[in-house]
């Protein structure tokens, strides 16, 4: 049994637990990554490939928009994704500047093969609350996402 923190002098609970919830999501993010690249994809290249799986066929510059990142860097991450064959590029149909991606059969089956190290690094992370006290926190996710109006 963990005891509980003690609270900061000066400091809000809600900013410790906007705190405690940041570090949280840091360990997450650093253990789903990890497991994910030793699958051979990591966890922000698994993020771009399931959204060209989801956008296919679209512009790389709907696949920037949507991830608020710089086109260049979509463009950097898509020559990767190519050379390693997990997306294709075509030329637009009417829109000659323009280039089509779609995820490769390769970048599908990679993505899919990635899934069962996140999901077992996940489930060891949120293993240690049993399936009620997971069903309350994702709740309480949701109101919070809610009231933020997201």
């Amino acid at each position: 049994m963990t005891t509980p923190r003690k609270s900061t002098p000066g400091k809000s609970t809600t900013v410790e637990l906007a705190d405690a919830f940041l570090a949280l999501h840091h360990l997450v993010r650093k253990r789903v990554d990890a497991a994910m690249t030793a699958a051979g994809l990591s966890l922000s290249q698994a993020k771009l490939l399931a959204l060209v799986a989801r956008l296919a066929p679209c512009r790389p510059s709907d696949i920037a928009t949507q991830m608020g990142y710089a086109p260049r860097t979509v463009t950097t991450a898509l020559d990767a994704m190519e050379e390693s064959g997990w997306i294709e590029r075509s030329p637009h149909p009417t829109d000659r500047r323009a280039q089509l991606v779609v995820i490769t059969s390769a970048g599908q089956a990679k993505l899919d093969e990635v899934q069962g190290p996140k999901r077992r690094a996940v489930e060891q992370l949120f293993g240690v609350l049993d399936a009620d006290a997971q069903k309350k926190l994702r709740e309480l996710m949701d109101r919070v996402r809610e009231g933020a109006g997201d």
